[in-house]
């Protein structure tokens, strides 16, 4: 399959966390994109951004299930448990919507300010934000790092650091890095 093949696919694939079960995500590999209801709902530093939207909603966070050196390659049990029930420690888009709000970190060490989840009852009210606001879309892919590039370059999403080389939101981009590094 081509990427606009895949593309039409993943627009087509609609997992809303608030409603659909778990298991309506495939078990296996894949790439998927993470979209918001409506910009009033996002972090205040979010509101102004420019985004890319499919369906009418803006896209916000591109990722994959299944990179070789992952030992989860399920969108369900590594993206939906990560994501939408997950702590920040094991989800670089919680751990980006975690630090945009303001919620207060714990990290593992003194010496490492990367490793770290927010207090208990930050992560519930993140978990709850994320299903009642986001939308994904999936496909299913065998080897999806090639294609998760291709999503990245075609819809810039402004929570997506690695990879995005796009000028859409670099300033913000940059913000959220020094966000994420600061005790």
């Amino acid at each position: 399959m081509d990427s606009k093949d895949l593309l039409n696919e993943l627009v087509g694939n609609i997992f809303l966390p608030e409603t659909d079960l778990p298991t309506k995500l495939p078990d296996t590999a894949g790439a998927y994109l993470i979209c918001v209801k409506g910009v009033d709902v996002l972090p205040s530093k979010m509101k102004k951004l420019d985004y890319s939207h499919i369906n009418e909603l803006p896209v916000i966070y591109v990722g994959i299930a299944g990179r070789p050196t992952s030992r989860v390659k399920s969108l369900r049990k590594r993206d939906y448990k990560n994501h939408f029930s997950g702590k920040a420690r094991t989800s670089t888009l919680r751990k980006s919507l975690g630090v945009l709000f303001g919620f207060q970190k714990e990290h593992e060490s003194e010496a490492n300010n990367l490793k770290y989840k927010f207090i208990a009852e930050h992560e519930e009210k993140l978990s709850n934000w994320m299903k009642n606001n986001l939308v994904m879309h999936f496909v299913i892919i065998d080897n999806p790092m090639e294609f998760e590039l291709f999503l990245i370059n075609t819809y810039e999403p402004p929570l997506n650091l690695k990879d995005n080389n796009s000028k859409k939101n670099r300033a913000f981009r940059k913000d959220l890095i020094q966000l994420r590094t600061t005790r």
